[in-house]
């Protein structure tokens, strides 16, 4: 005897089984977005369709008289990351890993303090028919903030490493001028000589200039700020850092190599972040060389490959054993007593917010050997 349907014997035919079951997975699929803790819109044709509770706590609900654009709260330097996250997916290219952006939330009087940072991640998808993008959206603000925190830190303590080499550069200068005081009082003294006069004046104000340039770097450096994307020549950063480093590398005996083309072209970055990478590997490469048996040697060299700018700082110390490279990038991780361990870490942020990729290896002059690769892009877009 036949065994009988199941279905059949609960009175449902194959089709209402099936429309049954599509109904629970859209109900569940509802639930999920719904429910979620990320922000969730369906942007279509350059208006924002669809909005969950979460993106509407961010931006405020949708309107059907006047349908919202998708800029209308991001910060106006960062509308040109969102365009360029959507080029990249309609262009066909692989999913980002994500942006971060400013926004200001609804209700605010979008001035600075009202700020917020959101990640971005897009893809994709079919709506109603038609091609429409996924933009999920996370509030990340306390997370930027401890980061702004720490990368305060580790420029206080990359400035702390070379306060040394920075006050003996002030105090050349200021030595000068007190000198250049004292002679002056002489000569006024004696025979009132006004051209031997200005020409002291004329040293001493070189000194003053001379020491307002060194303020000025340890301030621009030091100083807090969001980043700031231009298009900018590689060469200004990696100098600037080499020029803080100047006199600690002088002090502790130790040669540098420097080969920066001039004809490296251009690229998108933030310079002052850049000079604190730089500043890092370089502070890192003489703390490495300090105690070395071998010649204490640094090399700093650019390059153009492909679409990206390179920059190599290695040196002739230890090196790093290949066991200790996977974690190398780790918070907090150091083989130093008395070091902080985020330096590395936040470089290999700084360089991957760029779009580029921080590595290490082994140095023509054996030791180690940082591996900074920054992309070349064009237009005015920001990374």
């Amino acid at each position: 005897m036949a065994r009988k349907n199941p279905v059949y014997q609960q009175g449902k035919s194959p089709v209402r089984q099936a429309q049954d079951a599509l109904k629970k997975s859209d109900r569940h699929f509802r639930d999920l977005v719904e429910h979620s803790l990320t922000g969730i819109s369906i942007i279509q044709d350059g208006r924002v369709v669809y909005r969950n509770p979460e993106q509407q706590r961010l931006f405020g609900p949708l309107s059907e008289d006047s349908p919202a654009s998708l800029y209308d709260h991001i910060h106006p330097d960062d509308i040109q990351a969102i365009k360029a996250l959507q080029a990249e997916l309609f262009a066909g290219k692989a999913a980002h890993p994500g942006r971060v952006v400013r926004f200001y939330p609804q209700g605010s009087a979008r001035e600075d303090s009202d700020i917020r940072w959101l990640l971005c991640r897009a893809s994709l998808i079919e709506h109603e028919g038609r091609e429409a993008v996924l933009l999920n959206m996370m509030d990340v603000t306390i997370a930027r903030e401890l980061e702004h925190v720490l990368i305060m830190q580790d420029r206080m303590t990359s400035l702390g490493r070379v306060a040394a080499g920075i006050a003996h550069e002030i105090r050349n200068p200021l030595s000068g001028i007190t000198i250049y005081l004292h002679s002056m009082k002489k000569i006024l003294a004696k025979s009132m000589d006004m051209d031997e006069a200005f020409a002291l004046i004329d040293k001493m104000l070189d000194a003053s200039r001379r020491i307002d340039a060194v303020i000025k770097r340890v301030m621009d450096f030091s100083r807090p700020g969001e980043p700031s994307f231009s298009s900018i020549d590689i060469r200004w950063p990696v100098e600037e850092a080499i020029s803080l480093s100047a006199v600690t590398l002088r002090k502790s005996g130790i040669a540098v190599e420097i080969d920066i083309p001039g004809d490296l072209p251009r690229c998108l970055a933030d310079p002052r972040l850049i000079e604190q990478v730089m500043l890092n590997l370089i502070t890192n490469a003489i703390e490495a060389v300090k105690n070395t048996p071998r010649e204490k040697k640094i090399e700093v060299c650019a390059s153009s490959r492909r679409d990206s700018i390179l920059i190599k700082v290695g040196d002739s110390g230890p090196g790093i054993p290949p066991a200790r490279r996977d974690r190398i990038f780790d918070p907090f991780f150091t083989t130093k007593a008395g070091n902080t361990g985020i330096g590395l870490c936040l470089s290999h942020r700084i360089i991957t917010d760029h779009g580029g990729r921080l590595r290490v290896g082994t140095s023509r002059l054996g030791g180690a050997e940082f591996i900074v690769s920054i992309p070349v892009r064009q237009g005015d877009g920001r990374p």
